[in-house]
């Protein structure tokens, strides 16, 4: 390979320059560091270097030479024109063969974005609601089933699951992430048999890309407060560390339905992650550490109960610590390279939910080996590997022990034919990623995932997909199900819990377009998830109970998502969603809608810049329809009777907007400007540890209006 760098007269690198070979018609592109790759010639060649500004160069390389600094000079005498363009802060790319939406740093912006949770507040795909009426833990929706089928990965690394699923979405803040990727239905194999809904990738900051000094500060009149700190150095072109740094406080009663519950719960967090990274021209490497502690205290408001100090309290405390990476080397040969991921992560939490007790700890070693090539050209690449996971739970809820050992070793090969553009063949149309792994778990045997995206191009501006997969989960019956203390059932686990394992089918169709000379994109997406077997929780048999038990007849989802997004005016956005979903669980007493999963669901975003860019304006609106409860007939009328059949539905305004200045930026905004609160969230609040009390039963926010302020200030690293 011949590798260089491209310069101007000042030293300053070239970012977008194309270098090419004289005579060939493929090139590359300088990255921001004006580097670039390029496969070497075997005799003396020459090479062209054009940038926008400056005439062309022609350089003559021999062939032993393998490392060139370029400068261009010579500026060109250019028209005077003036170039706008406008990239989407989120889209759904027409050239992978997966069905991929992205979400950029800059979507995260327009919200508060003080976690993962809040980074999906103008997202179409991904629903995030309220677990219970007291812990203040959240969890996601996506095709309709709950976030527990849809595999968490940080770097495209598995993570966060098992005794850290319920607070996960908690576990990273919004300013640590540089992008977030949604794959939808089948995906990829490379990274576990986990993902059977769809694989949600999260990219943290890179040390050697953020700022220099970063701190984004936030507060809201609930007496909630937080701090984001970015510390990175660039040591040189090859090294550079990091450090992410996260605090939450709030410690100030909210009470505002009067129901002598804290709406939001009492909480402390400390967050912090130190990055070191490497970056040769042909190793890479990374090391990351981890830690986080993370305290909640919520329930009855003491002092306005029995002095005997019998009220309902819900106390949590999860630790953690976990240091992961990566070790890459990369070949002269185009798309080859050969890495390993590795990841030791320790989790304790120590929980009570008024007299229930939930303690555990969790040891999971991670650890996998890739190697990708390709077939001929880079249109045809090949992924294989093998990993190997291993989790050990001392898990106990009062005196039953949940403790397990998993062991899974498992190998994978995957097939990736890139195609597309305005190639004119059938065949150059047609993008595809295929795959299967295999994997053999201690407790449930072999495991064989098949999965395949395939992609054809009828434009270069329409683009159809189909995909399938099996894909399967290792249930957490306990640690995944934490919202269920919150009430006086008993959690009765009727059988031993078998392997969870579901067929996903999917279909996209993806349109982009010009109108009026501003930009748009349409996409439908239709997937259905067959489950083979799931681990159903039963709130129909009577409020004595929560019956957990393997799936016996049928469970599957339905979900249809519209999404329109296009330039209205001149920096006028607007993004329209709809949202169907049909979801559906044999119980013991029939096939039955699942309790609070709403049918409907809508959106709305409109973003607004002005002309010198100074403000951003960002309004969205969400319509969540009717949700099934429970069947709560056998709990006293009086108690339930708004808790009955189905929930109304509602609609939920936030916006925010931001005052932008050269490193410094101010930001206000309001959440549920409607101020819609569900009624009585709780039921038999009065008596919590009497046999019909029960906070789990919530469709909609328990507080009411939120406002807050921020700021963000940073420098930038030309000044660092």
């Amino acid at each position: 390979m011949l590798r260089g760098t491209v310069v101007n007269h000042d030293g300053a690198p070239l970012f977008g320059a194309t270098i090419q070979w004289e005579g060939e018609n493929n090139g590359v592109v300088a990255d921001m560091e004006g580097r670039f790759e390029l496969a070497q010639k075997t005799e003396t060649s020459n090479l062209l270097i054009n940038y926008v500004g400056y005439n062309e160069i022609v350089v003559e390389i021999l062939p032993e030479e393998n490392d060139v600094l370029l400068e261009v000079a010579g500026v060109a005498n250019l028209m005077e024109i003036e170039v706008a363009a406008k990239f989407r802060d989120t889209y759904i790319s027409t050239l992978n063969p997966m069905n991929v939406e992205s979400i950029t740093g800059a979507e995260f912006k327009k919200a508060a974005c003080c976690s993962l949770a809040d980074c999906f507040e103008t997202n179409a795909a991904v629903d995030v609601s309220y677990a219970d009426a007291v812990t203040g833990a959240r969890e996601m929706e996506m095709l309709g089933l709950r976030g527990l089928y849809t595999q968490m990965l940080i770097e495209k690394r598995p993570a966060l699951s098992g005794l850290g699923a319920p607070l996960a979405l908690e576990f990273l803040p919004g300013t640590w992430l540089e992008g977030i990727s949604i794959s939808k239905g089948a995906g990829s194999v490379q990274s576990g048999y986990s993902a059977i809904t769809g694989q949600i990738n999260t990219e943290l900051k890179k040390p050697h890309q953020d700022h220099p000094f970063y701190i984004n500060l936030f507060a809201n009149p609930m007496g909630r407060i937080e701090t984001n700190i970015h510390l990175n150095k660039k040591f040189n072109e090859t090294w550079s560390s990091g450090l992410l740094l996260h605090g939450s406080y709030q410690n100030k009663d909210v009470d505002r339905n009067d129901d002598n519950y804290l709406d939001v719960p009492h909480r402390k967090i400390l967050n912090g992650m130190y990055r070191l990274f490497y970056r040769g021209s042909s190793w890479r490497s990374q090391v990351n550490v981890h830690l986080i502690n993370d305290e909640r205290d919520g329930g009855q408001i003491a002092e306005n109960n029995d002095p005997s100090g019998s009220f309902y309290r819900v106390r949590q405390k999860n630790k953690r610590a976990e240091v992961f990476g990566k070790l890459g080397y990369i070949f002269d040969k185009p798309n080859t390279s050969i890495g390993a991921t590795y990841s030791f992560a320790h989790h304790e939490l120590d929980n009570n939910y008024g007299n229930t007790f939930h303690q555990g700890k969790q040891r999971n070693v991670y650890t996998s080996l890739n190697y990708n090539t390709i077939i001929g050209n880079t249109d045809h690449q090949i992924f294989t590997g093998f990993s190997f996971l291993y989790d050990d739970y001392d898990e106990m809820l009062d005196d039953t022990d949940y403790s397990r050992i998993e062991r899974v070793p498992g190998v994978f090969f995957e097939y990736m034919k890139c195609g597309g553009g305005e190639k004119s063949s059938f065949s150059d149309k047609i993008g595809l990623v295929s795959g299967i792994r295999i994997d053999k778990h201690n407790l449930y045997g072999w495991l064989v995932s098949p999965r395949a995206n395939l992609k054809y191009d009828v434009t270069k501006n329409t683009v159809f997909r189909l995909a399938a997969g099996l894909g399967h989960r290792t249930p957490s019956v306990i640690a995944e199900n934490t919202r269920l203390f919150a009430s006086s059932r008993t959690v009765n686990v009727l059988e031993t819990p078998e392997m969870e394992s579901a067929w996903n089918y999917g279909a996209n169709l993806t349109q982009n377009f010009t109108i009026n000379e501003r930009e748009g994109q349409f996409a439908i997406d239709l997937y259905r998830t067959d489950f083979k077997n799931q681990i159903v929780i039963d709130l129909d048999q009577g409020h004595e109970s929560a019956l957990i038990y393997n799936l016996n007849g049928k469970s599957y989802s339905n979900s249809l998502l519209t999404m329109l997004t296009y330039e209205l005016a001149p920096r006028l956005d607007v993004k329209l969603a709809y949202k169907f979903n049909d979801v559906k669980v044999e119980f013991v007493r029939g096939l039955e809608q699942k309790t609070f999963v709403a049918k409907h669901r809508g959106l709305i975003n409109l973003d607004y810049d002005t002309k010198n860019e100074n403000w951003a304006f960002s309004t969205t609106f969400q319509f969540v329809g009717k949700q099934r409860f429970p069947d709560n007939t056998s709990r006293p009328e009086e108690l339930t009777q708004d808790h009955t059949g189905f929930s109304p539905s509602y609609t939920l305004i936030n916006a925010q907007i931001t005052r932008k200045y050269k490193n410094f930026e101010m930001y206000l905004g309001g959440e549920n400007l409607t101020n819609y609160k569900q009624r009585n969230p709780i039921i038999d609040g009065e008596d919590p540890f009497g046999e019909y009390f029960d906070a789990t039963q919530v469709y909609a926010p328990v507080l009411g209006i939120k406002g807050y302020f921020g700021i963000r200030y940073w420098i930038d690293r030309d000044e660092g």
